[in-house]
């Protein structure tokens, strides 16, 4: 049995101890998985995985787990050793770590393609600063998936403190680039709020506004603009939401208005620009909106 996958290692069994062949159903899922309910010999077991193959070759290794236990006077229930493919996309949930702990984004890679025509192995290297972490499997995406996982589990890790050891990514010309950078805006904005300078009309330009927003990492772009796209019967629970999406905690404040009795609503934005918005309650969450649909586009 030594190199059988678990579906094939159960029904070699099954036919060597004449038993009836193993039983697959498939059972709906809300979580957009697949599950997969293994039978033999009114044992059951199930099997969870990103594909409808995934969960049949998990629910037939839990189903020889429960075999052996549940039959100790069977001989020759084949050992066969399954590692879970996690059901969840961990590249995007790692990826989403890291820009929420303001860590660099992970890196994929495939380093070792091996193995057999009948049981491929890959192995793919997951790399964040200098982190790395592998993961092993019979197809490309799972191996990349595992690497994921591995690689989560370490950052994760607060006994470790790994990323305060080993997260030395920037060289000394990043370092200072950066420190210029962040001292050029400081200087940038103190002349436009002090008009310092007559040779250029003070202000940031729509333009540099509208690429800042813009190199806003993929993900969280396409997230926004999916919300932008939903309809929502409330502007200002969807305005959250973006909020939420794209990262941004802002700094919302509410005062009486002058010639109304609805109130001034201010909402000012954490960004390397100064974002500020104030309009009265009934207006301004729509106004937000229509800014970050123009300025994600």
């Amino acid at each position: 049995m030594v190199g059988k996958s678990s579906v094939s290692a159960l029904q070699e069994y099954c036919a060597k101890n004449k038993i009836s062949a193993p039983t697959y159903e498939w059972i709906d899922s809300e979580s957009g998985s697949f599950i997969c309910r293994a039978t033999v010999m009114e044992v059951e077991a199930d099997g969870n995985g990103r594909s409808k193959r995934d969960a049949k070759h998990l629910a037939a290794s839990n189903l020889i787990k429960k075999l052996r236990l549940r039959h100790p006077d069977i001989d020759e229930i084949p050992q066969v050793e399954q590692t879970e493919i996690p059901t969840t996309d961990m590249i995007a949930v790692l990826r989403d770590y890291c820009v929420q702990h303001q860590h660099p984004l992970p890196t994929f890679e495939m380093v070792q393609e091996g193995g057999t025509p009948d049981a491929p192995e890959f192995i793919a290297l997951c790399t964040l600063a200098s982190i790395k972490r592998f993961g092993m499997s019979e197809k490309k995406k799972d191996a990349r998936q595992k690497a994921a996982l591995a690689m989560l589990v370490v950052i994760q890790d607060e006994s470790t403190k790994p990323l305060e050891r080993d997260m030395q990514i920037m060289s000394l010309d990043d370092k200072i680039e950066d420190f210029e950078a962040e001292r050029y805006n400081k200087f940038k904005t103190y002349r436009e709020f002090t008009e310092s300078t007559l040779d250029e009309i003070p202000g940031v330009s729509l333009c540099d506004r509208h690429n800042y927003f813009k190199k806003f990492h993929k993900h969280l772009r396409i997230a926004a603009k999916n919300i932008l796209a939903d309809n929502y019967e409330c502007d200002q629970h969807k305005l959250m939401e973006l909020f939420e999406a794209l990262k941004i905690n802002p700094k919302i404040s509410k005062a009486p208005s002058a010639n109304t009795l609805e109130l001034m609503v201010c909402i000012e934005l954490n960004c390397v620009y100064d974002v500020y918005f104030a309009n009265l309650e009934s207006k301004i969450y729509k106004q937000v909106l229509n800014y970050f649909q123009t300025m994600l586009n």
